[in-house]
């Protein structure tokens, strides 16, 4: 072989991968273009979200009433209910 034909050779080896290095790169680059653009839009929603929990903290926050609380954790409480007073009857007092 002579070497102008081997030179031919490697340049079109060289070019030929070059090109397929570059397509390659450019699906990367469009695949994550498509998975940032994914996040942003997961982002945006976890945002809102957060927006919307912190609305109803503030709305419970403001709701809060200790004294409701400490009577309905009383309420589970086992045998926490005050009983009923008993009665006498009058004609078991005369």
């Amino acid at each position: 072989m002579t070497d102008i034909l081997q030179a031919n050779i490697f340049f079109f080896i060289a070019s030929v991968g070059v090109v397929t290095l570059t397509i390659l790169v450019c699906v990367l680059v469009y695949q994550l273009i498509k998975i940032t653009k994914s996040i942003r839009r997961i982002v945006d929603r976890v945002e809102a979200g957060s927006e919307v929990l912190a609305d109803d903290i503030e709305n419970l926050r403001e709701n809060f009433n200790p004294a409701r609380l400490i009577s309905f954790v009383m309420s589970l409480l086992p045998g926490a209910k005050p009983k009923a007073a008993h009665r006498r009857k009058r004609s078991e007092e005369e």
